[in-house]
């Protein structure tokens, strides 16, 4: 077990006890502005920084020491969010602030939308991708490897929502600039 966490200059593993730092990995950063947060992928961590690319670096153990190597990179620049990971693929939100889907084994990115936001927050369940951006406009969309399928899209905050969506079961909490909104989540009979 460790934890892996993107710094100003390194993508990092932690003991997560010890706080030892077991293996660093230097990526490329504009101005220190690391900002998005790494996600694994079976063995392997997928990144991306900010005016950069994205990476897939597999990390592996041998006589008590780890290596990291890059799998492969593209040119999708990440921004602020967090990618979501389902099937294999990386839905993320660019620094141009269109979403995008990556293979994660093959590194092609499979299609990107046209724009939304200037940062978004996303969060996953099931198949369904949920995104909030800066704006207070929440985006639904499908995970959907050969396209982008926007289900559904509604405003639901008139002040700043920098912060990032969440979700507990049925609910969905929204941190507004001076509140805090929970919405109900539920699928609607046809």
């Amino acid at each position: 077990r460790q934890l892996i966490v993107q710094s100003r200059q390194k993508l990092v593993g932690v003991d997560p006890t010890s706080g030892e730092v077991l293996w660093e990995r230097e990526v490329p950063s504009f101005r220190g502005m690391n900002i998005l947060t790494p996600v694994a992928f079976g063995n392997a961590v997928f990144t991306s920084s900010y005016q950069n690319k994205s990476w897939l670096f597999n990390v592996s153990k041998s006589d008590d020491k780890f290596q990291v190597e890059e799998v492969w990179n593209n040119n999708a620049q990440a921004y602020m969010s967090t990618p979501v990971v389902i099937d294999g693929h990386a839905y993320l939100h660019l620094q141009n602030q269109r979403f995008t889907c990556i293979d994660l084994k093959s590194g092609e990115r499979k299609w990107t939308s046209n724009p939304y936001g200037k940062y978004s927050s996303l969060i996953a369940q099931s198949d369904l991708i949920m995104s909030l951006d800066q704006n207070g406009e929440l985006l639904l969309f499908k995970a959907n490897s050969k396209a982008f399928e926007l289900l559904d899209q509604r405003k639901v905050s008139d002040q700043d929502t920098w912060a990032h969506v969440a979700v507990c079961g049925d609910e969905v909490f929204i941190r507004e600039l001076n509140a805090l909104s929970v919405f109900r989540w539920k699928e609607v009979a046809k």
